[in-house]
């Protein structure tokens, strides 16, 4: 058994890991309004993402697409992907990676 407290995790840049490995990466994301994580994708891994609070934007290959709260959105590897947060209150949302691979990031740009 494990217990983690959210408040006990550091932040890098709006991303808040809450548990790395062995088997998944999992944890939060938080976007302020007009704040914005750049298009990456994963080779070998999936990702899915549950929007706890606010309305996030993906920005996929080739359309944006606005994930309400209480949505789920399901990528596979090699699906291109950024966020944004392009309303005017905070945005939250839990990210499952289905294997623990943290090498596993192309940056698009």
């Amino acid at each position: 058994m494990k217990i983690i407290s959210e408040e006990e995790q550091p932040v890098h840049g709006g991303v808040r890991y809450m548990n790395r490995g062995p088997d998944i990466d999992w944890g939060l994301i938080t976007l302020q309004p007009g704040e914005e994580k750049p298009a990456h994708f994963h080779e070998h891994m999936g990702e899915t993402f549950y929007v706890l609070q606010g309305i996030m934007t993906f920005k996929l290959e080739k359309e944006e697409i606005q994930i309400p709260m209480g949505s789920a959105i399901r990528l596979e590897a090699n699906e291109s992907h950024g966020l944004e947060n392009k309303e005017n209150n905070p945005a939250k949302l839990i990210f499952i990676k289905e294997k623990y691979l943290p090498e596993d990031k192309i940056n698009c740009t």
